[in-house]
């Protein structure tokens, strides 16, 4: 039985094998008593009907006929039930008792074959063989003959009665029995195995969730107080190993995103300072005689559509270079207390009207009560234009970009102690990406805008402010319903913020 406890079944099990031999107990007791009451029955009915067949016999043999009446008057006022049938040797009815009627054919075959036999017969007829008690006797002469026969009809309407009492009692008793045993068997099996184990799987949760405090109270010394002491020392030994895991762990991380770090930076840092000198004058050249010729309206159209296609073009190389540069030689950080709500409002406020020309929806949501972050103000608001821009270039007309701000509690890295800081989530109903998009969202150059004029150093250089204030940036989407940023910045309070 799948997803039923372990007291639930050995309490069915235990309830089934009390009904079941309780049950048959009960059984075997109706049973015998039945058959006591048939046999006390049968005995005092053929006793009567002995005595009456000798008096019968008797009567026959002094021919006096009129006794066989003061018999059967006697008896119907002793005992009216009983119904009695004299038959001759041919089998016809010579005398019987008054009301008899109903039960003659009750006994008018058995007196052929009694007279044929000339032996008694005893039967229970009826349904169940418990409506009538017939005993017939041969009535026989000095030589052996048969004169006739001695049928005796008893009901057994007090037999049923009894058996219906007996019936109703066993039942009640066996039930009562069934019930009890299983009240107290549950009770015990909740009391020393359900709760017991619920307690332990409590504590099993509680580790798996992260508590490696948690301990469960041994109610006995038996078997299930064995396992719950076994429980407490593997806990004892999880948390004590996870405490020494967890500080290799921050040692190693912080060396190998040092190491990135650097890696990445030095070789951005070589190649910006390259471009920036082999292309930068050529580059101001080109732009400045590409002005040129746009504002000669003298020349022809098509020339000076291309001499501003030259001019929008080299701007953007400009641009490309120039946030080679920013993400090469940003200047560190400068972490202070400071009100995150401010920051992120005044972004939010820029880009309304950029929104607003896109047919965009820009809402922003906070709560009042948000703690201060330990954040560059500057670093902050950049984060902020990046992931808004990039969420409002993904959003098509009539969608919507959803900014919010709360407190939250995240981990910077797996492994990690849990920080508290402010959540900012910048949600929209854009394009979205796929999973193979979503891999390398992060990585310098890589742009689903390449065709739109996108660098791919936007989000790169939101994962390094992030990283420098100790915080955290995950992201999740799906190709065709948007995309859904979420940075963590670590709060004022919060020790030991910065760069990991």
């Amino acid at each position: 039985m799948p997803g039923v406890r372990i007291s639930t079944k050995l309490g069915l099990g235990l309830t089934l094998t009390s009904a079941i031999i309780l049950g048959a107990y009960g059984y075997s007791q109706l049973q015998r008593e039945e058959y006591d009451l048939r046999t006390a029955t049968e005995q005092s009915t053929r006793l009567l009907a002995t005595a009456l067949q000798v008096a019968m016999e008797n009567a026959f043999r002094d021919g006096q006929a009129g006794d066989v009446n003061e018999i059967l008057e006697s008896l119907e006022r002793r005992d009216p039930t009983v119904d009695l049938f004299v038959f001759d040797a041919r089998g016809a009815v010579m005398v019987r008792s008054p009301g008899s009627t109903q039960t003659l054919h009750l006994v008018e075959d058995a007196s052929q074959r009694v007279l044929k036999t000339r032996h008694s017969l005893t039967h229970f007829a009826g349904p169940d063989k418990l409506s009538h008690l017939l005993v017939v006797l041969p009535l026989l002469s000095d030589d052996g003959g048969a004169i006739g026969a001695l049928g005796v009809v008893k009901p057994l309407d007090g037999l049923r009665q009894d058996l219906e009492h007996t019936t109703r009692a066993t039942v009640l008793s066996v039930l009562t029995l069934i019930a009890g045993i299983s009240v107290v068997g549950w009770l015990l099996l909740m009391l020393y195995l359900q709760q017991p184990l619920e307690r332990v799987v409590r504590g099993m949760r509680a580790v798996r969730g992260g508590d490696f405090t948690a301990t469960v109270v041994a109610g006995g010394d038996d078997e299930v107080g064995e396992v719950v002491h076994a429980f407490n020392a593997m806990v004892t030994e999880l948390r004590v190993a996870r405490l020494r895991l967890s500080e290799e762990a921050d040692s190693r991380l912080a060396l190998e995103a040092g190491l990135r770090r650097v890696d990445k930076l030095a070789a951005v840092g070589q190649l910006s300072a390259g471009l920036a000198h082999e292309i930068g004058s050529p580059l101001l050249i080109l732009n400045g005689r590409a002005q040129a010729l746009a504002a000669r309206a003298e020349l022809p159209d098509d020339v000076r559509r291309n001499a501003r296609i030259l001019v929008e073009q080299s701007e953007r190389i400009e641009r490309i270079v120039r946030q080679l540069l920013d993400l090469a030689r940003r200047k560190p950080s400068r972490l202070e207390p400071l009100d995150a709500l401010a920051s992120v409002r005044a972004v939010v406020d820029l880009l309304e009207f950029d929104a607003r020309k896109r047919d965009v929806r820009l809402t922003f949501h906070f709560e009042p009560a948000l703690p201060q972050v330990m954040a560059d103000g500057d670093g902050l608001q950049q984060v902020t234009l990046n992931l808004l821009t990039n969420a409002l270039r993904a959003t098509p007309r009539g969608g919507e970009v959803r900014v919010t701000l709360k407190p939250s509690t995240f981990q910077p890295a797996p492994g990690l102690r849990e920080r508290h800081g402010v959540c900012l989530s910048v949600e929209d109903t854009g394009v979205g990406m796929d999973a193979a998009a979503l891999e390398r969202v992060f990585e310098p150059f890589f742009s689903t805008w390449g065709t739109h004029g996108g660098t791919g150093l936007g989000l790169p250089v939101v994962k390094a402010i992030v990283a420098e204030h100790g915080g955290a940036v995950t992201v999740t989407s799906q190709q065709g319903q948007g995309s859904h940023f979420v940075v963590h910045i670590p709060s004022a309070t919060e020790e030991g913020t910065g760069a990991v």
